[in-house]
């Protein structure tokens, strides 16, 4: 008579263990247009689909990054508009088919907001490298900002994002794909001299930037056939909209040239008696800041640019070389190429990034 309590014992915790599906699902999206009491909502990853909602439903009001739920307050359907985030909290049997239970707002204007603030965080508080070592079981990483190492501790909790060229954007990650040689931009609290920062927020990408002469050019697919002048192989150069195209007048690209080679332009050649210490930008009167002098330079459309012109671009890689997805491109560039052939392709050590400093040049 005790086969049976002994048993029971047994299989307590075996059907304690077993998942009880959740009778409701979450759908997370971007409110598209509201019609008819239905949302039509833009979803982080399954695309399109619809949310009903109806007098029963409850409507909760939350500001942007809130994790904790209890401190949304009341809000109405009229609340909802296109542009808003929203969480809706829908029964999983027929989530388009039944209104949703409750649903949170996150205002589109109070979105703007923080993005604006965050934009503005990364700017002036961010500090931008190029990683030299990582110690996982540590949890750090040292990187090189400015030209001195930087120990950033990433032990507490941080969020990551990193670029993704197939997007041109940056999404969700981790620190495992953080890689030696990687660009970074972290916010957090850093020490006096800014040689240690209990890091809070990191943005990485694999950059790469590269001289290359243009062999052909498909405007309607923004691509550029090209050589890279440090490997000679050719490489495919994909353009996006986002991308960045900038041209040095005659006037700035001559006054860079000089600062690499005062003989440039001289008539003596262009490496002729070039005087050591003028890669990386410097020369007479000390270092010069390249992504200030793009910035300041004009745009131009890739209908400017003609088959036989070198220019310069920044972007991420594919593994091979054998394509780069450009965030930005220099034009004009032409006689600081010539000025100190010594120095390789790339006389100026890459740093023809716009705005992006050592770190990721897009944000």
């Amino acid at each position: 008579m005790r086969i049976v309590p002994v048993l029971a014992l047994i299989a307590l915790p075996v059907f304690a263990q077993t998942p009880v599906p959740s009778p409701y699902v979450s759908v997370i999206g971007t409110v598209q247009s509201v019609a008819d009491r239905v949302l039509t909502v833009k979803t982080d990853k399954t695309g399109d689909t619809t949310v009903k909602f109806d007098d029963k439903t409850s409507f909760r009001k939350i500001m942007p990054g809130e994790t904790d739920m209890k401190k949304a307050t009341p809000a109405t359907a009229a609340d909802v508009a296109a542009g808003d985030r929203i969480i809706a909290r829908v029964r999983t049997e027929n989530p388009t088919g039944l209104p949703a239970t409750t649903l949170y707002i996150a205002k589109a204007s109070a979105l703007a907001d923080r993005q604006k603030k965050e934009l503005s965080d990364w700017q002036t508080q961010g500090v931008a490298g190029t990683v030299k070592s990582i110690d996982p079981a540590a949890k750090t990483i040292v990187m090189t900002s400015r030209g001195k190492d930087v120990t950033l501790d990433v032990g507490g909790n941080v969020s990551y994002e990193r670029y993704r060229p197939d997007e041109a954007k940056y999404t969700e990650d981790t620190f495992a794909t953080i890689l030696t040689g990687d660009q970074l931009r972290v916010l957090g609290e850093k020490n006096a001299d800014q040689t240690h920062i209990k890091v809070e927020a990191v943005m990485s990408g694999t950059f790469k930037t590269i001289p290359v002469q243009i062999k052909s050019i498909d405007a309607a697919t923004g691509q550029i056939v090209a050589t890279d002048l440090a490997s000679k192989k050719p490489i495919l150069i994909v353009l996006r909209p986002e991308t960045t195209l900038k041209k040095l007048d005659d006037q700035t690209a001559a006054m860079m040239a000089r600062r690499m080679n005062p003989t440039a332009g001289s008539g003596r050649g262009a490496g002729a008696g070039a005087p050591e210490g003028r890669a990386g930008g410097r020369g007479p009167g000390g270092p010069m800041d390249i992504s200030k002098i793009l910035e300041q330079q004009p745009v131009i459309h890739l209908s400017d640019l003609k088959a036989g012109e070198p220019v310069v671009v920044t972007g991420s890689p594919a593994a091979d070389m054998s394509k780069l997805t450009a965030l930005s491109l220099v034009a004009g560039v032409d006689p600081i190429l010539r000025a100190a052939p010594a120095n390789g392709p790339d006389p100026l050590g890459g740093a023809w990034n716009i705005g992006g400093g050592e770190g990721p040049p897009s944000l």
